[in-house]
């Protein structure tokens, strides 16, 4: 069964917004892969729909409602922080999360809020499918502007965005079997603006999710003993396996070389480090003279300026999650949560005094205004915001 927590989180983000292109997408392609893989499906389908019906995505307290929800369906499940990581308790949780709004913990304490009943004069919507594609001859195609079809050809190479928002790469079989051919490569750069998100599907068949202010450079068709991309901002791959034909990703100074396997690599320059994290199978990170092998659910993370790869294990979900649909913190600073934020909604923040020395854990909706977002952080205390023309002001407040 593929990555059943993931699964889960992306069938109720699915629910949630069932208009979204790319959700429709991948769960129509995860449900194909498998029996097991539709009948999780149906579950947690019905729980969604067993709540619709009963008034309880909104109208009930959501940590009363998995209980009574969970005891119709599974005796004698526990409630717990991390329990949207188990079958059912993942399903009840995050659909919470996703009609109600968020979980948010300050620092690590354990406190849950609730929806906020402040007014906002101001809101900023969030992101969405938008990018431009940058050929190999200098045109630059506005995707998020552009008709469903074919948008061009390089070589034998067909390139088309679909209506479910996808840009593919249709390589012919005469031209992916030319591996050594002297040519020089047609490299196309996709890139996503603040507020953009794009899914791209290379020659190779190789999946990538690309996120916010990233680009990713790539032939137009892989031709050479390797199968070479680069990688600016945040990006998620599924490497289509290749034994003969090592996928390698450059991000800033570091390189990852693969088989055929899913992780996640997010290297903006304003994190002040690269961070490769892999979800399933393994990869080899290479740093000048440093070297690591990574398994699921390790994270190896590189600072900007340094020569050491430092590996360490991480819950993969809070990585990738972004490609689900959701914003996941654990116990992240206020300055890392609002630069998300910023890229997501497109948006300035400026901080008004000194910067609040806050954090939290929990998880938000990508689809939802910045607003929402906002007014539940403030909820857990610590910090407050003003909305203002494409700009967010962070101020310091009492903890309650």
């Amino acid at each position: 069964m593929e990555g059943s927590s993931t699964f889960q989180e992306t069938i109720l983000t699915h629910l949630n917004d069932p208009e979204n292109p790319l959700l429709l997408a991948e769960v129509t392609r995860i449900r194909q892969l498998s029996a097991a893989n539709e009948q999780e499906f149906q579950d947690v389908k019905k729980i969604w729909d067993l709540a619709a019906s009963t008034g309880r995505l909104e109208d009930i307290d959501e940590a009363e409602s998995i209980s009574k929800l969970k005891a119709k369906l599974v005796p004698d499940v526990q409630t717990k922080r991390r329990s949207i990581y188990t079958w059912l308790g993942a399903a009840a949780a995050i659909l919470a999360v996703l009609t109600l709004g968020i979980l948010l913990w300050p620092g690590t304490q354990s406190k849950k809020t609730g929806l906020p009943t402040a007014s906002v004069k101001k809101d900023i919507a969030p992101g969405g499918n938008r990018a431009v594609l940058k050929l190999a001859n200098g045109t630059e195609i506005v995707l998020d502007g552009h008709a469903t079809g074919l948008l061009a050809s390089e070589g034998n190479t067909k390139i088309s965005k679909t209506k479910d928002g996808m840009l593919i790469y249709d390589a012919s079989e005469q031209s992916t079997a030319t591996a050594g051919v002297a040519d020089e490569p047609r490299i196309n750069t996709l890139i996503t603006p603040s507020g953009g998100q794009y899914m791209l599907v290379l020659p190779d068949r190789s999946k990538v999710w690309l996120n916010a202010e990233s680009s990713i450079s790539y032939p137009s068709v892989f031709t050479g003993a390797e199968r070479n991309v680069t990688v600016v901002g945040e990006a998620y791959f599924e490497v289509a396996k290749d034994k003969q034909h090592p996928f390698t990703v450059k991000a800033g100074a570091a390189e990852v070389r693969v088989l055929g396997t899913h992780f996640n690599i997010m290297s903006y320059a304003s994190e002040g480090q690269t961070q490769i994290s892999l979800a399933e199978g393994s990869v080899r990170v290479d740093l000048g003279n440093d070297s690591r092998v990574l398994s699921p659910g390790q994270q190896a993370l590189i600072k900007t300026g340094t020569n050491r790869i430092i590996l360490r294990d991480i819950d993969i979900d809070e990585a990738i999650d972004w490609k689900n649909g959701l914003f996941q913190f654990d116990n992240t600073p206020i300055d890392q949560v609002m630069r998300q934020i910023r890229r997501w909604y497109n948006v300035d923040v400026v901080y008004q005094g000194v910067k609040p020395d806050i954090y939290f854990t929990g998880m938000v909706s990508r689809s939802n205004n910045v607003s929402k977002i906002l007014e539940l952080i403030e909820e857990a205390g610590g910090v407050n915001f003003e909305i203002g023309d494409k700009q967010i002001i962070v101020k310091t407040s009492k903890r309650r």
